[in-house]
């Protein structure tokens, strides 16, 4: 399915829609504006970040920003969000492939990803698209919020 955006790089003109995702999608304040700015101060560093966001005309309907890691040659996926009149149009999916893509660019071995254990609609997508569960974090985003890593190796 082609999805109902392009995936562009990010640019700060995107910046009120992305908030404007984010209070839709209920994120927490600290997790927003964590997200906010580090799109804006990582997506200078193109070596080591990719960061990106799903548009329809001139309004972002999602974004995603990925870091890379020379250490263990693996890439991170963060603040993966996709408005929820949005939703369900392969938007998510291509945010995901885009990542995929500048992993592979650095010839990383594999993704990874982390979200809520009680993020079910985000487990079941990425188990969709051919994530494995890595591992449970007990008390990971708070003293009640359990975090679970989600995780992709790519083949050499």
């Amino acid at each position: 399915m082609k999805p109902a955006a392009a995936i562009l790089d990010y640019s700060p003109q995107y910046q009120p829609s992305i908030r404007r995702i984010l209070a839709k999608i209920g994120w927490a304040e600290q997790y927003a504006s964590s997200a906010e700015q580090n799109m804006r101060n990582l997506s200078d560093d193109k070596e080591n970040y990719g960061v990106y966001v799903a548009v329809t005309g001139d309004s972002a309907v999602g974004f995603l920003y990925v870091q890379y890691y020379a250490w263990n040659q693996l890439c991170q996926i963060h603040g993966l969000a996709v408005d929820p009149d949005f939703q369900r149009r392969g938007i998510a999916g291509a945010l995901v492939d885009r990542a995929e893509q500048f992993a592979r660019s650095k010839q990383a071995r594999g993704i990874y990803v982390d979200t809520p254990t009680s993020n079910t609609g985000g487990r079941r997508f990425y188990e969709a698209i051919g994530y494995q569960l890595g591992y449970i974090m007990p008390r990971y985003y708070e003293d009640r919020l359990d975090g679970v890593t989600y995780q992709k190796f790519f083949e050499r």
